[in-house]
């Protein structure tokens, strides 16, 4: 999401907030922009896990008025102070982002004035199931543009969605969650040549029964990559793939380094 820009994106599941916030949390952390966060409430903590899974923060990391990462009081009019406190500090931007309840958003007035003069990014996240008839088209008028956050399966536990590389896998999966299971073999491409890639760095649960089915089924030529897979999940699989001839899974890092079994 390019610096300047006031974007909204529509989400069905708690799941999506904690993967597309996180993902604009990150991306401004990486180009050493301040990122305001507003409304989490009991949302933090599932938050900070996902950036501390991308290693933007230190496994210790809690916000504060002095980090790169900071939460702000839900009052629109206090907005700009900590904008242009940020911006005084000497980052080259700030990002403004949260939860948003039922309603108008408050912060919309005073985000589009600020970001007509100084460098500020801002991702407007709205929940599907509270939004009111008619304001899908005043939101797109009132923003840039409407971010996709479309999955290709999302049921508040685990969700799937494609990226350039392949598919990426969060939340929890379960040999009792069929519906899952099958999304993720369905969206699995086959017959290009090319093994197929998987980002599991938001897999926070996988039982040795989806892990097994899921093996068995997407690990045969020309085989599997795991990408950013914890430690667990790696031993998991490297297990199950012993057990499947044929079957080949390579556990990789985000930088494409790695391991084959």
């Amino acid at each position: 999401m390019s610096r300047g820009r006031h974007d909204w994106v529509v989400l069905d599941s708690e799941e999506a907030h904690a993967q597309v916030v996180g993902d604009f949390v990150v991306e401004g952390v990486r180009a050493g922009e301040c990122v305001l966060l507003t409304g989490l409430g009991s949302r933090e903590p599932r938050l900070w896990a996902r950036l501390r899974r991308a290693g933007v923060v230190a496994p210790t990391w809690e916000p504060s008025a002095t980090t790169a990462v900071r939460v702000v009081p839900p009052d629109p009019a206090r907005l700009p102070g900590y904008v242009d406190g940020a911006l005084a500090e000497g980052f080259p931007g700030v990002r403004f982002s949260g939860a948003l309840g039922a309603g108008d958003n408050p912060f919309e007035e005073v985000v589009t004035e600020l970001a007509a003069r100084v460098p500020l990014t801002v991702l407007c996240p709205y929940f599907r199931h509270l939004l009111v008839p008619g304001q899908s088209a005043s939101l797109a008028g009132a923003h840039d543009h409407e971010v996709d956050a479309t999955a290709l399966h999302d049921d508040g536990t685990f969700r799937l969605t494609r990226t350039p590389e392949g598919l990426r896998l969060a939340g929890e999966l379960d040999s009792g969650n069929a519906d899952a299971l099958r999304a993720v073999l369905r969206a699995t491409p086959r017959g290009d040549g090319r093994p197929a890639t998987w980002d599991v760095a938001d897999l926070r649960f996988l039982d040795v029964g989806a892990a097994d089915s899921l093996v068995a089924a997407a690990a045969g030529p020309p085989g599997l990559v795991l990408v950013g897979a914890s430690r667990l999940t790696s031993r998991l699989v490297r297990l199950l793939a012993t057990r499947h001839p044929g079957r080949s899974v390579q556990v990789a890092q985000a930088d494409g380094s790695g391991s084959t079994r």
